[in-house]
């Protein structure tokens, strides 16, 4: 009867499920874990702020760029008449 048992995938799977929630929670728990953790998370923090900054002077230079393109169509227009 347990021959038949170890042959069927299920026990298998079912007993993996079980080592790798045990290692897992082991591993989850661990210190080292924890700052792999929270250095990842700071550097993503930092990649997201420089990347709002990024944003923020493209965003100011393409206005810039604007206003003046719009003073140099009205100094044009001005010219003409």
């Amino acid at each position: 009867m347990w021959k038949d048992c170890l042959k069927c995938d299920r026990v298998w799977v079912f007993v993996g499920g079980i080592a790798a929630a045990v290692i897992g929670k082991k591993v989850l728990k661990s210190p080292k874990t924890r700052e792999v953790c929270v250095k990842t998370v700071a550097q993503a923090m930092k990649l997201h702020q420089d990347a709002q900054t990024t944003f923020a002077n493209i965003k100011e230079e393409a206005e810039d760029i604007c206003f003046d393109a719009k003073q140099e169509a009205a100094a044009a227009c001005d010219c003409q008449q």
